[in-house]
């Protein structure tokens, strides 16, 4: 039979099993609800991550390019690079000191960029005689002068030797120059000039040419001329020379003094009328500028031509009309204008002023008369 105490203890264990079973159930259920809030924040932290990275990853185009060796690649990458420069270099790229980025180094880094990584290196160019050294990206010689600031033209020769640009300016012009056309002498024989004389009928005028020419310029320099063609746009007029055809009459000397026209009374000098009479030494001179010192005028500012005769103006005054012939008549220069002087003509001496020929006239005795 089961006393009272026994079943008092035996309702006081089962009450502390319940109690226990109680105590352990409520452990269990704070172990679930810390497991799950456990895992609840690792999915919080596990999301907000992935959406940081999704949001913070950019998807870009780099291209490398490279003239020099035929490079050109690219590439699309995704990076969280805060920059331009920080993308590169985790590609592992460098900027150096002759290439060139299309971007800023330090541009932040947007979605769907392209960055361009262009590989330079020196050259240097040279121009005639100045050299300069400049960065260039362009392999293309042409290309690497416009680049360093250059502008070919059309024409340019342009020469490469290594790292050595050489740009040649090249230009062609057509130019018109002026050219004088020599005039020809024509000679006309003239019976009543003594043989051996001559006179200028007509001084005659050099003609007028122009020329075309094509010009070629190497930097500035002509280099070569070619004619394109002539146009004569004056004709020249011929240079008309007397030349005289008469001989000369052997006579004796009274004759030759009959000859020359002096009278008996000594007044009368081949019909012309003399106050005085001087016995001189004769030489001649030319009146081409080029045999006379570049004179083609007297000393009284006529045109010089045959019939003018220098004189020393203490013997014979200027303005003087005279008569020139040889003592015993063999030569006769006849009547002559005394307006003309000369360094050497001084005393008893005469130059008789001749177009041509006066070179082999030498020195020869003469009478002169001064005519009234």
């Amino acid at each position: 039979m089961v006393t009272k105490e026994e079943n008092r203890k035996e309702l006081l264990k089962e009450l502390r099993e319940n109690r226990e079973k109680k105590r352990q159930k409520k452990i269990r259920a704070r172990a679930r609800r810390r497991v799950i809030a456990l895992i609840t924040a690792v999915t919080v932290v596990c999301v907000t991550l992935g959406i940081v990275y999704s949001v913070s990853a950019k998807e870009v185009t780099i291209t490398e390019i490279n003239e020099f060796t035929g490079l050109k690649e690219s590439h699309k990458v995704v990076t969280t690079g805060g920059n331009v420069e920080d993308v590169l270099k985790d590609r592992g790229l460098y900027v150096g000191e002759d290439d060139r980025l299309n971007v800023p180094p330090d541009k932040p880094v947007c979605d769907n960029d392209d960055i361009v990584l262009t590989r330079g290196k020196r050259v240097t160019i040279k121009v005639g005689d100045t050299e300069s050294v400049a960065t260039v990206t362009k392999a293309d010689a042409t290309d690497a002068l416009v680049e360093a600031g250059y502008a070919p033209g059309m024409y340019d020769s342009i020469t490469t030797d290594g790292d050595t640009i050489e740009l040649v300016s090249v230009s062609h012009t057509e130019e018109t120059t002026t050219e004088a056309i020599a005039r020809d002498v024509t000679y006309v024989d003239d019976p009543e000039l003594p043989q051996g004389s001559e006179v200028v009928i007509d001084e005659g005028e050099d003609g007028v040419k122009e020329i075309q020419h094509k010009v070629t310029y190497l930097n500035g320099a002509e280099s070569e001329r070619t004619t394109l063609g002539e146009n004569v746009t004056e004709q020249p007029r011929s240079k008309v020379i007397a030349r005289g055809t008469a001989q000369p009459e052997q006579k004796t000397s009274e004759e030759r003094t009959e000859s020359a026209g002096v009278s008996d009374n000594g007044g009368t000098v081949n019909g012309h009328r003399y106050k005085k009479k001087y016995t001189m030494t004769a030489t001649a001179y030319s009146n081409s500028p080029s045999e006379n010192a570049g004179y083609t005028v007297s000393a009284m500012g006529n045109t010089l031509r045959y019939g003018i005769v220098a004189v020393d103006p203490n013997i014979i005054p200027l303005g003087s009309t005279v008569y020139v012939t040889a003592p015993d008549g063999s030569w006769v220069y006849g009547v002559a204008s005394a307006e003309d002087t000369g360094g050497a003509i001084k005393g008893n001496r005469i130059d008789l002023c001749y177009p041509s020929g006066a070179a082999g006239f030498g020195r020869r005795s003469c009478v002169v008369y001064v005519l009234e």
